[in-house]
């Protein structure tokens, strides 16, 4: 017996020892590239001179607005005022709502097709190897487009404007959510599936009555963060051509307008702000948490 014991607490000693070993090396070789890509970025160091945490502090200040305190409140004419620096609020918001429309039908659109993408590609649901294969090697392709390249050829495809950019985040979105959805799909509870299967039920009843109820609050959950990241997305492609607010700041970039650049974001932040607490409640909701403190 005591042999025994003996023999069960040297493998154990040799099993940790071998474990922390791999450990080691691996952080050891995840440090070494780590050094090794600040090195090659010129993180620390940069041909242009100066650190670039200096730099990112000096741009930072630029974009400071010369507000006063005591012309706050006056009117756009005014120098130092808010309105002053919110010159162009009326434009600012009607494009900030053309980029919500935008994060909203992408979504929308990436998702439909997502909730397809995701019922052809979950081993649990679609019996056909071949499907499976082509369905998710397609959503992997997609999922390596970069959004900004992707709007830059669309763009040139449809002309400046919100298309480009609804297209780009569209296919993004599905890519994303196809992903998503089917790891999702698999890990339902089987056995729902398959006492529906034994009683004769079709299988799009099946996905209809033994699915869907089970995954649709964690559907939901990723379609609402992920119009979270369009909203951004979408102000982000605006840079390009593509519609949205992002124009504007493509011409406060271009015009060196640093004060306009940092009002824009703003702006930018308190959309998302909305968008978060709207989503927040409708998940909230939609799990059964809406009366919780």
């Amino acid at each position: 017996m005591s042999s025994a014991v003996e023999s069960f607490e040297t493998l154990r000693r040799r099993t940790l020892r071998r474990q922390r070993l791999r450990a080691l090396a691996g952080l050891l070789i995840f440090s070494a590239i780590l050094l090794v890509s600040f090195q090659r970025s010129q993180f620390f160091s940069s041909d242009i001179g100066g650190d670039p945490l200096g730099r990112v502090a000096d741009f930072l200040a630029r974009m400071i607005p010369d507000l006063k305190a005591d012309a706050l409140t006056a009117d756009s004419r005014t120098k130092g005022s808010l309105a002053w620096w919110f010159y162009d609020l009326p434009v600012w918001l009607k494009l900030g709502w053309q980029t919500v429309e935008m994060a909203i039908v992408a979504t929308v659109l990436g998702a439909i097709g997502g909730l397809v993408a995701a019922f052809l590609c979950a081993r649990n649901l679609m019996p056909f190897p071949a499907v499976r294969f082509v369905v998710r090697r397609t959503l992997e392709a997609i999922r390596t487009l970069p959004d900004l390249i992707l709007a830059l050829i669309l763009v040139a495809a449809f002309g400046v404007g919100p298309l480009a950019g609804v297209i780009t985040l569209a296919i993004s979105t599905l890519g994303s959510l196809g992903k998503l959805f089917s790891e999702i799909n698999e890990e339902v509870d089987p056995h729902q599936l398959e006492a529906m299967a034994a009683a004769g039920v079709g299988p799009l009843s099946r996905i209809r009555y033994g699915v869907i109820p089970q995954v649709l609050p964690n559907y939901a959950s990723y379609v609402l963060i992920r119009l979270e990241g369009n909203l951004a997305g979408a102000a982000a492609l605006g840079i390009v051509g593509a519609g949205g607010i992002g124009l504007e700041l493509q011409r406060a970039i271009t015009y060196t307008e640093f004060d306009t650049y940092l009002a824009i974001l703003l702006l930018i932040v308190c959309m998302i702000f909305v968008i978060d607490l709207s989503s927040e409640a409708i998940r909230h909701r939609l799990i059964g948490l809406d009366g919780a403190k």
